[in-house]
């Protein structure tokens, strides 16, 4: 059995918000993801108006909590990459998102029994702070070809920033 280490716990537990956000709005044929290859992997049809967010990390500050002091705290850059099947259901998920996350979620550290990054097999889980969402940006993406064109995936896409602090110092 091993346990995640602080970047993928944080990935991990904003993608177990992210659900539970989903399910309490009755969203449905959702893919939540932590990287773009899982995402061009996953059934998509706008037909069933499928949506897939791509959960990571971007860049991560270290903040030295102190002089002296070896001590920092994390401040992660999340960045989710929403695919949708339509700009109306773009719009919807970017408001869902944002008026629930700006909020921060609980950190957690999880233990996985088996499998890799795509398929862990997750054998416990402990909440072990918080996340703080210090701001977020939302970010049209524009691949610079008309949406006819381009991958159906790629049609109705956006890219919300969450600016986060981990609320414990790291020695």
């Amino acid at each position: 059995m091993g346990n995640y280490r602080q970047s993928r716990n944080i990935i991990q537990s904003c993608i177990e918000k992210i659900r539970a956000i989903l399910l309490e709005n009755n969203f449905t044929n959702v893919t939540v993801a932590k990287s773009f290859k899982q995402i061009y992997d996953a059934q998509f049809d706008p037909q069933l108006k499928t949506v897939l967010i791509c959960v990571r990390i971007g860049i991560t500050v270290y903040d030295s909590v102190e002089v002296g002091s070896y001590a920092s705290q994390r401040k992660p850059l999340l960045l989710l990459d929403l695919f949708c099947s339509s700009g109306g259901q773009l719009d919807d998920l970017k408001n869902l998102l944002t008026s629930n996350l700006k909020y921060g979620f609980d950190y957690k550290e999880y233990s996985i029994s088996g499998g890799v990054t795509s398929d862990a097999v997750f054998a416990g889980k402990a909440t072990n702070g918080r996340i703080r969402v210090n701001n977020i940006t939302e970010t049209e993406v524009n691949l610079g070809e008309d949406k006819a064109d381009l991958n159906i995936r790629d049609r109705y896409r956006s890219l919300i920033t969450l600016n986060c602090t981990k609320n414990s110092i790291e020695e």
